[in-house]
């Protein structure tokens, strides 16, 4: 195997590790936020929005990291399986 395919193999590597964290991540967070703005738990006026969004903005990072490392995966799967 030449070393631009090893390479891109220990990218792909790399990039799933990543995402795999991120997916975890994002799904602490959004277990997380559910019970802070659930109204079966507590009314609206006592629910603690401030900190629902801002796990929320940290969970569209997190998002927005997963959509950009799903992308470079695919091109990776394509470039070495297709």
């Amino acid at each position: 195997m030449n070393q631009h395919r090893q390479l891109q193999k220990a990218k792909l590597v790399d990039y799933q590790k990543k995402r795999e964290e991120h997916r975890v991540k994002a799904l602490g967070l959004c277990r997380m936020i559910l019970p802070l703005i659930d109204p079966d738990l507590q009314e609206v006026e006592d629910m603690d929005i401030p900190g629902a969004a801002g796990a929320m903005d940290e969970l569209m990072m997190r998002q927005g990291e997963l959509l950009m490392l799903s992308s470079k995966i695919q091109r990776l799967e394509e470039a070495l399986y297709s």
